[in-house]
This record gives structure tokens, C-alpha cells and sequence, in this order.
């Protein structure tokens, strides 16, 4: 992992993408306090362990709340469309 000043960064913009093509992980300090973080992307986002927390505290976070809204049962071509539809 790499550290490198915001203005650093800015003037070597592509060859910091270029870098986290590669897979090499880039921190961005301001007055050398750590502000941002550069890291390849997957290329298979389920397999990305921050994406994966992510989705399993919203399902977490959506069984946890309470069913709303009414059931109607399927949808028939009239209700879509209108009894005198073509």
C-alpha cells in the first residue's frame, strides 16, 4: 500500500489508475492525515467482502421490518390492458 498527497495525487492522476489497475492499493493524505482510499475494483462485486457486508446488513436490516401493503393475487391480461383492448 502507497501513500501519496492530494496534490500528488492530482497531478499523476492516470498513473494512479493505472496503479489500482494492477491491484496496488493507494491511501491520499491531506496535511498527512489519511482522507481517501484508491483500490481495484472486482471484477466479480459479490466476492468483494466490504459489498458483501454491505448486502447482508441490508437483508438484515429489511427482515427485520415489517410487512406492508396488500396482496392482491396475479394480474390478469384485462387488468392490465382493459377488457376492450385489442
Amino acid at each position: 500500500m502507497r501513500e501519496m498527497s492530494v496534490r500528488e495525487a492530482n497531478q499523476n492522476f492516470s498513473q494512479v489508475v493505472a496503479a489500482a489497475e494492477r491491484g496496488e492499493t493507494i491511501i491520499i493524505t491531506k496535511n498527512g492525515t489519511a482522507v481517501a482510499r484508491i483500490s481495484p475494483q472486482p471484477l466479480d462485486r459479490a466476492s468483494d467482502p466490504h459489498w458483501q457486508a454491505a448486502f447482508a446488513a441490508l437483508e438484515k436490516s429489511l427482515r427485520s421490518k415489517r410487512a406492508t401493503g396488500y396482496r392482491v393475487g396475479s394480474i390478469t391480461e384485462d387488468d392490465k390492458y382493459g377488457p376492450d383492448a385489442p
